[in-house]
C-alpha cells in the first residue's frame, strides 16, 4: 500500500472508531431471523444493472412472503445523478478521501433501526462496511471481510458464485438462526 493509501485508511478507521462510541447499542439484538424480521435493509452495489434487477426481484420476492417494511441503499460507482431509481443511492462522488459514505440518503439508512441488514454483495467494499458498522440494525449480514466489527455474520463464498447464490446461502443460514425448537418427548 502507499502512503497516502495508508493515510486514508488511517482517516478511515480512527472516524469509524469514534463513530462506533456514540452508535446506541440495538435493543433485541441477537433474536431476529428472516422470519421474525418486520423491517430490512438492503445494501448492495448497483452499478451493473444485472444485479439492480437480482436485487428488486429478491424485493419482491420477499414481499409477496409478507415483509413490507424494506428500505434499499444502492452505490454507483460512476458520478450518476439520475433521480430514475425506485431506491435511495449515494455514488462515488459522495464518498470521500478516507472512504466515508456522505449524504442524506447514506445517513437516514444508518439511523434507520433494522430488524435485519443485508449487504447483498459477493464482495465487500470498504464503505459499505462503514455503513453496515454504523448501522442501528438488530443483525447485521454480509460478506466475508476481515473487518469484524461490520458484521454479524459473515457469508464467505467465492465472487465467482454470483448474487443469486450469495441470496440462496444467506436465506439458508437465516432460516437456522434463532429458531424455537420444541422439547423433544419422552
Amino acid at each position: 500500500m502507499s502512503f497516502i493509501q495508508n493515510m486514508r485508511m488511517w482517516g478511515y478507521r480512527r472516524s469509524l472508531k469514534q463513530q462506533l462510541r456514540k452508535r446506541p447499542e440495538p435493543k433485541g439484538k441477537g433474536e431476529v431471523n428472516l422470519n421474525n424480521a418486520k423491517t430490512i435493509g438492503i445494501l448492495f452495489d448497483a452499478t451493473e444493472l444485472s444485479v439492480r434487477d437480482t436485487i428488486l426481484h429478491y424485493v419482491e420476492d420477499l414481499r409477496k412472503r409478507g415483509k413490507r417494511s424494506i428500505k434499499l441503499l444502492g452505490y454507483f460507482d460512476d458520478p450518476t445523478d439520475s433521480e430514475n431509481y425506485s431506491f435511495d443511492y449515494y455514488n462515488r462522488k459522495q464518498v470521500d478521501w478516507a472512504f466515508r459514505p456522505q449524504g442524506e440518503p447514506v445517513q437516514n439508512f444508518i439511523r434507520q433501526d433494522f430488524d435485519l441488514l443485508m449487504n447483498i454483495n459477493t464482495v465487500s467494499l470498504i464503505h459499505t462496511e462503514y455503513i453496515a458498522a454504523l448501522s442501528h440494525a438488530k443483525l447485521r449480514v454480509g460478506p466475508f471481510t476481515e473487518h469484524t466489527y461490520s458484521y454479524d455474520l459473515m457469508i464467505d463464498l467465492s465472487p465467482q458464485s454470483g448474487l443469486r447464490q450469495f441470496i440462496e446461502q444467506v436465506e439458508t443460514l437465516l432460516g437456522k438462526t434463532n429458531t424455537k425448537h420444541e422439547a423433544a418427548p419422552v
